[in-house]
């Protein structure tokens, strides 16, 4: 979500001319910014974004494969050990 206000907030920016004002949110005010200044600023947000977007993917990945061997680990532990046939 994140990503995609910047992205929308870049495609804003790169609208305007550049000699076109341009203001940044720095807490509850807004600061006068060259458009250049905000262009870069959010290309490195949205750089960045994508990196950690890239590496919670992994990290999910990897977490699942985890979980998948203790579930199967668990599964293994409960199942009754086979019977053995009553001899007669």
């Amino acid at each position: 979500m994140e990503l995609a206000d910047t992205d929308r907030g870049l495609e804003e920016v790169k609208k305007i001319a550049a000699s076109g004002t341009v203001y940044k949110s720095v807490g509850a005010i807004l600061v006068k910014k060259d458009r250049a200044s905000i262009v870069k600023d959010l290309t490195e947000r949205k750089e960045l974004l994508k990196v950690r977007a890239s590496v919670l993917g992994k990290q999910e990945t990897k977490t699942r494969e985890k979980l998948t061997g203790i579930q199967q680990q668990v599964q293994a532990r409960l199942k009754p050990p086979p019977t053995k046939p009553a001899l007669s």
